[in-house]
């Protein structure tokens, strides 16, 4: 599963978002924007990432594995 991350400058988390399959094609297409200072990019989320349900939780384990790539 693709997912969208969000980082600041200092590598920390702000937000992800997972990418729709097969969405609607009525509702448009977009997704999150990075803001000043900050970077986005789309990663394939590891398969023991997918049933994390905290999001916080989920942010620590992504940092720790963006970070080791």
């Amino acid at each position: 599963m693709e997912v969208t991350v969000i980082t600041g400058q200092d590598g920390k988390i702000i937000g992800t978002a997972r990418l729709a399959q097969n969405g609607d094609p009525a509702a448009g297409s977009g997704g999150p924007i990075a803001g000043p200072g900050q970077s986005v990019r789309v990663i394939n989320l590891p398969s023991e990432f997918e049933n994390i349900k905290d999001a916080e939780e989920l942010h620590r384990q992504l940092e720790g594995f963006i970070a080791s790539r």
